[in-house]
């Protein structure tokens, strides 16, 4: 077993990449600061690219390139600025109404430009389009929160700089919140006391996130250990034997339409009747996984979700 182990090599598949460039997954490049103070404009501030942008007044024309921005921009009332989204920002539902500038990983730059925004937000997947658009004379703001306390903090520039910064705070605030609730009641408890966590994005093959993944952020603020700790990547394939090896006390899976699986499959796969996980009836199902995998303000759901899945006795009665 521990030669197969260290045969193992970490990647991320194509297949792996269809099914999450949905859900946004992001990888770290460092938290957006602001550089002005106050919410006055011009403002210049550090996006997670380390790109300095000067913001000269609130943008009434906004595009977003990010499913998950695109969620906090409705959240914080400024839908009706929004002029331009991708073919996956379906939630809320007024986002479907917005005109589509194409893909997640593929903007369509014409499509962009000829939306005429004052402010575009985008991610560091997007990264290689950013020079063109800056070329056509467009502001581009790169975020890139990947945890909890980015997140909270990545909402709370947006609404800075698209001068909603008092919604903002609010929305922050009560998330802060939430997350403040789940780690009151996890933070003291001996590592004995937090299970060992399987979180699989995706099937086939098998892949879960590692240390630099926002599903460890979820993971261990809800009071587990991932099994992927030691794993030095974002998205990272498991042979089923390595899943063996490390003998899941919980397993939490969610995926997109294209492979759906149930638990009775998952405790059904070959030699997985040894994981205490399936021994003990903890193979967990989270339905959506946009709100796992949406670093918007969704992901205080998708927190108190794994924080029940992974310690029921502290969380089933909330």
């Amino acid at each position: 077993m521990k030669e197969k182990e260290s045969r193992l090599t970490f990647k991320t598949t194509c297949c792996v990449l269809m099914a999450l460039a949905v859900a946004v997954l992001l990888q770290g490049c460092g938290k957006a600061q602001t550089v002005s103070s106050g919410s006055g404009f011009p403002m210049t501030i550090t996006d997670d690219l380390g790109r300095q942008v000067t913001i000269n007044k609130a943008p009434q024309r906004i595009v977003s390139l990010v499913p998950a921005t695109t969620e906090t921009l409705f959240a914080l009332g400024l839908g009706d600025k929004l002029v331009g989204v991708t073919e996956y920002c379906n939630y809320p539902a007024e986002a479907l109404a917005k005109p589509n500038i194409g893909g997640f990983s593929t903007p369509n730059s014409e499509l962009i430009v000829a939306a005429q925004p004052d402010l575009v937000l985008a991610s560091n997947m997007q990264k290689d389009y950013i020079p063109q658009l800056e070329k056509a004379g467009l502001n581009v703001v790169a975020t890139n929160p990947v945890n909890l306390a980015q997140v909270v903090e990545t909402i709370k520039l947006i609404g800075r700089i698209t001068d909603a910064a008092a919604e903002a705070d609010n929305l922050a605030s009560d998330m802060q919140q939430r997350i403040n609730m789940v780690d009151a009641k996890v933070r003291d408890l001996p590592d004995d006391k937090k299970p060992v966590v399987f979180f699989e994005i995706w099937p086939d093959p098998l892949t879960t996130g590692g240390a630099k993944s926002f599903i460890n952020s979820l993971i261990v603020t809800a009071g587990g250990k991932n099994i992927a700790f030691d794993v030095e990547q974002d998205w990272v394939t498991f042979s089923s034997e390595m899943v063996l090896a490390r003998n899941p006390q919980v397993i939490i899976f969610c995926y997109h339409n294209a492979s759906p699986l149930t638990a009775e499959q998952i405790k059904a796969r070959m030699g997985w009747e040894q994981i205490d996980a399936i021994k003990n009836n903890r193979v967990n199902f989270l339905p959506d996984q946009d709100i796992v995998t949406r670093t918007g303000p969704r992901v205080v759901e998708s927190l108190e979700l794994v924080a029940k899945s992974i310690h029921p006795e502290l969380f089933d009665k909330q």
